[in-house]
């Protein structure tokens, strides 16, 4: 076998062995199990905050995440240094009505979206 042979499996042009890590899709269902459905939300909550720090690195940009449950009395947000903050809303009240609208997504449209991809 020729390692360095090129291999057409995936969209762009690998060479050597193809190695890769598949993960299969959430199954959007209600856990049923309380202390699974926190533990699910926690695990979720962390993903969420990594991914944000990664994609505000890799951007250049700064991100910042406001979150609330149920299960804890307090909203959490990330990351806790106001001036992120105090940063992010300036860009945002900066901007026109019509660019601030541009990339906005309601609450609603997101849900009957989500619902429609369920079905």
């Amino acid at each position: 076998m020729n390692l360095l042979k090129p291999t057409h499996k995936l969209q762009h042009l690998h060479f050597g062995i193809i190695l890769t890590m598949h993960r299969s899709k959430v199954k959007l269902a209600f856990i049923k199990d309380n202390k699974a459905r926190k533990n699910s939300f926690r695990k979720r909550k962390e993903c969420l905050k990594n991914k944000l720090k990664e994609v505000s690195i890799l951007c250049s940009i700064e991100a910042w995440v406001i979150m609330y449950s149920s299960y804890e009395p307090q909203l959490e947000v990330w990351p806790e240094d106001n001036t992120v903050f105090q940063n992010v809303l300036n860009a945002f009240l900066t901007k026109s009505p019509m660019e601030r609208s541009k990339f906005s997504l309601k609450h609603d449209s997101y849900i009957k979206e989500r619902i429609s991809k369920i079905k």
